[in-house]
């Protein structure tokens, strides 16, 4: 509805709706008042020393980080992306995201239930004129490692082949999909 109402796409309006659930105070059931779910980045969004980029940068971080991390550490965390954010480029705050991601979690554990929130595959869109799709995969380390053993068999380059390394993985992936797994030698 909102969507209708503003006249923008699915994509912004769902992208409104997680910013002012993020942002904005909230009222628990009985009308207490409780603060925004991010504060800080909150007050330096209102203040206008912030743009949506560097909003996106933080709400990544948030999404990534491993539920092993307390609530004091996702606190302070969420201070200092807020403050330098304040400063510095979108660009340079993700750098900034990365190196504090890897301060908090150095050892990069993440639990089955840090990677089932995450993990899926989704279509960005519909079929596009010329029929073909676009889609983004989300894997676990697992999944990967298959996928790149089978795309590094399947999708290897041979001396004749004038296909695109992005063609070849399709069609390796086509392959797979189709039931095709004879190893190459």
């Amino acid at each position: 509805m909102l969507a209708d109402v503003l006249r923008i796409s699915r994509t912004a309006a769902k992208r409104r709706m997680r910013d002012a659930e993020q942002l904005t105070p909230r009222t628990t059931l009985t009308g207490e008042a409780l603060p925004a779910l991010l504060p800080a980045t909150a007050t330096a969004w209102e203040a206008g020393d912030l743009d949506g980029e560097h909003v996106r940068v933080i709400q990544k971080f948030f999404r990534d980080l491993p539920d092993h991390v307390g609530p004091v550490e996702v606190d302070k965390a969420e201070k200092s992306l807020a403050e330098h954010a304040r400063n510095v480029r979108p660009d340079q705050l993700e750098k900034i995201a990365d190196r504090l991601a890897t301060h908090l979690n150095p050892d990069g554990r993440f639990s089955e239930e840090d990677r089932a929130r995450k993990r899926g595959f989704l279509w960005c869109g519909g079929q596009r004129a010329d029929g073909m799709s676009v889609g983004k995969l989300t894997a676990t380390p697992e999944l990967r490692a298959m996928l790149d053993a089978w795309l590094a068999n399947f999708a290897a380059p041979t001396p004749d082949d004038l296909r695109s390394h992005s063609q070849r993985q399709h069609d390796a992936l086509a392959e797979l999909v189709g039931g095709g797994s004879e190893i190459r030698n």
